[in-house]
């Protein structure tokens, strides 16, 4: 990939600048209209963000046809290991099968707590009902497929032009967890460690499908977690 002016605009002026503030500026209006209107204002919220993550999507692969680029190359990249696909696979399969017992483990009073304790800043935006639940995990859907697209296939890209791939993974990790100032710098580092696993998951398989699958299953066990510990305060 050689970028262009248009690659610069979306990876500086959209992911690396807009994201972040209008995220963080949206989050506060949600909090506001929270405290007006209740618990609808998050199911409106979510419906936002699943219009936000497909418009980022939708710009990402528009800018890269637009440049004439085999749409193919947005969700696929040469692996940077020899024996990749493998250690792919067992860091999806291992991650996996952790989330998956997330929601179980919350049924254990003590962990339920612990869990709903370190919920407990972003509560607010986390389902408490099963209409806001349903919602959530549209939510967890999309962000999978979209946010993968841009800030695993569109941005590794980019970076790639100029980094090797432990600078793209450092950078890229960076971005992501900027992206989601919101949550505060807890939220940043956290989600920004996640987007370095889920970068070296896409580097080691040369396809955006593990990543989707795995980040779409994190936010889904989130959603269900947070509904499991938190319902009972809706």
């Amino acid at each position: 990939m050689t970028p262009g002016w248009l690659d610069h605009l979306y990876v500086v002026g959209v992911l690396l600048l807009f994201m972040p503030v209008a995220g963080w500026i949206a989050y506060r209006r949600f909090l506001a209209r929270r405290e007006r209107i209740g618990g609808v204002a998050l199911v409106r919220q979510y419906r936002r963000t699943i219009l936000w993550l497909i418009g980022l999507a939708g710009l990402a692969a528009w800018i890269w046809w637009i440049e004439g680029r085999p749409l193919a190359a947005l969700i696929t990249t040469p692996p940077v290991w020899p024996d990749g696909s493998d250690f792919a696979t067992s860091l999806a399969i291992g991650g996996s099968i952790g989330l998956v017992a997330r929601p179980v483990l919350a049924f254990v009073p003590a962990i339920g707590a612990r869990f709903a304790r370190q919920m407990r800043k972003l509560a607010p935006f986390l389902p408490q009902t099963g209409e806001q639940l349903a919602w959530g995990l549209l939510v967890s859907l999309a962000a999978g497929m979209c946010e993968e697209i841009a800030y695993r296939g569109y941005l590794v890209a980019y970076l790639g032009h100029w980094l090797s791939w432990s600078g793209v993974l450092a950078a890229n990790a960076v971005i992501f967890g900027l992206g989601h100032v919101y949550q505060g710098k807890a939220g940043v580092v956290m989600t920004g460690i996640i987007g370095a696993g889920l970068g070296a998951l896409y580097l080691a398989s040369g396809s955006l499908l593990l990543p989707m699958l795995l980040h779409a299953l994190f936010d889904v066990s989130a959603m269900v977690t947070a509904y499991i510990v938190l319902r009972d305060r809706a």
